[in-house]
């Protein structure tokens, strides 16, 4: 049952708890602006509004296209300075060498996105199944939290600094905590694949190719232009799979050999070990009461946004 398919079940809330969000905000007089520079790219990693989530987990630090790059592995160096750039020139960050520091203009933008956040979050009805999530999900987060190296926490670290105050709502504790186990995902995944040496856009054009989504650099391209990334990196890419004996290219392009095939079997079976290593200690009936609270809470969220 702990698997990929459960971690997506509690991703799935999410998705829930956006839509549940933009019901109560549709419902206010006046629902308040989106500054039009956080709707460019809306939904990428590769974003303004995720740079600036991510400017929320670093503070007091500065973000630097290095730092970024350590959990938005698969984005080019090219991609995230020209963003962070294009956030400095917006006077949201000053732009000292390498650092991009948080700017009062870009402090007010985190405060309102905070503020609205919270406020739709506290004015969900939530059902019962909601409070025993919070304790089960707050008990896993504070284990994954004690896990040891491999998989290490560095993203699950800095997720958590932009956790909500004590006082605030299930909610929004909630919609945290579902943010946490994305971070730490990407912890768990980055461990099962980083000691083989791969680059990350490689490594991506990896998994493409073995969901044959992505058999030549064109197809890669065309999925992944946001990277920032060129058709040229992705036939080197593609070289260096064939060079590994991970995969083969034939009349469609390249698929995955035996080899390839295995190699990534082993790295998503270690994703799952690391990810769900801090869960051995609950039975199978904890497990499955979670899973249905899930399924509670999820469909009291998607009520309100159907209606």
């Amino acid at each position: 049952m702990l698997d990929a398919q459960f971690y997506d079940l509690i991703q799935s809330l999410w998705g829930a708890f956006a839509e549940a969000m933009g019901s109560v905000r549709a419902r206010e007089p006046e629902p308040p602006p989106t500054p039009p520079i956080l709707q460019l790219r809306a939904g990428l990693a590769e974003s303004p509004a995720w740079f600036l989530v991510q400017a929320a987990e670093f503070d007091p630090e500065p973000l630097t296209v290095e730092r970024l790059r350590v959990r938005d592995v698969y984005a080019s160096e090219r991609i995230v300075a020209a963003l962070l750039d294009l956030m400095a020139s917006e006077q949201w960050f000053d732009h000292d060498g390498g650092a991009y520091r948080l700017r009062i203009e870009g402090r007010a933008v985190l405060d309102r996105i905070h503020a609205n956040r919270y406020r739709w979050l506290g004015a969900l009805d939530l059902p019962d199944a909601a409070q025993r999530l919070e304790r089960r999900f707050r008990d896993l987060i504070n284990r994954s939290l004690d896990a040891p190296d491999p998989p290490g926490i560095w993203c699950l670290v800095h997720s958590r600094n932009r956790a909500p105050a004590e006082e605030n709502s299930t909610a929004a504790k909630l919609f945290q905590y579902v943010a946490d186990f994305n971070a730490f995902r990407d912890d768990c995944h980055m461990a099962g694949w980083r000691p083989l040496g791969v680059a990350g856009h490689v490594w991506e054009a990896f998994g493409l190719v073995g969901d044959e989504t992505g058999p030549t650099a064109d197809a890669l391209f065309a999925a992944l232009a946001y990277r920032g990334y060129s058709v040229a990196d992705y036939a080197a890419a593609l070289a260096e799979l064939d060079g590994r004996g991970w995969a083969r290219t034939g009349e469609v392009g390249y698929t995955l050999t035996d080899d390839g095939r295995a190699v990534r079997a082993e790295v998503e079976r270690l994703t799952d070990d690391y990810f769900y290593a801090p869960w051995a200690a609950l039975s199978a009936a904890e497990i499955l009461e979670i899973r249905d609270d899930i399924y509670t809470l999820r469909a009291s969220l998607e009520q309100p946004a159907a209606t």
